[in-house]
């Protein structure tokens, strides 16, 4: 487990997989995920979700974030691991009701270190949704700078919007 001021990353268990259906199944998480049609995830797939996250996984490492008390409280890693130029992808998926109080932060802060620490990793990236400006000051609070901009890339709520890429590289000294 990987500790942080607010949050504990640690491996998912089979238990996980009922708390992980309510909050991918908030509207308003799955409008800000950036890829694929924002629809419903069946109970069933959740547990085969939760039932895949093994430490023997390879390219994709994902984790259950909890409060210091124990609380499963969301998801947070990293996909597409390219391990000859040292960059992979990072997410994170926060429930509703502890958004805008520091545990997303503090769940990329955690994150970050794991990725840079143990996996040497060089560069993190993401895009993500610019109507999503709570996701966008939290990864730029995180050390995360923007790269780009990719216009009218995501179709939501019957419109396009932008997709702002994101992108921190590993700090000297680590």
């Amino acid at each position: 487990m990987y500790t942080g001021k607010l949050v504990r990353l640690r491996a998912f268990e089979h238990a996980d997989a009922e708390q992980n259906h309510l909050f991918v199944n908030d509207y308003e998480t799955l409008r800000g995920m950036i890829t694929g049609i924002p629809f419903p995830s069946s109970r069933e797939d959740e547990q085969r979700f939760v039932d895949q996250q093994t430490s023997y996984t390879r390219g994709e490492y994902q984790f259950a974030v909890e409060t210091l008390s124990g609380e499963l409280i969301g998801r947070c890693g990293i996909t597409k691991v390219d391990w000859k130029n040292s960059v992979a992808e990072l997410g994170v998926m926060i429930s509703s009701g502890y958004r805008r109080k520091g545990y997303g932060t503090d769940a990329v802060h955690v994150l970050c270190d794991f990725c840079f620490q143990e996996m040497n990793l060089h560069k993190l990236k993401l895009t993500v949704a610019a109507f999503n400006t709570p996701a966008l000051r939290c990864y730029e609070q995180c050390g995360f700078r923007r790269e780009g901009t990719l216009s009218e890339e995501i179709f939501r709520q019957g419109k396009y919007h932008d997709a702002v890429i994101l992108g921190r590289l590993r700090p000297s000294g680590v």
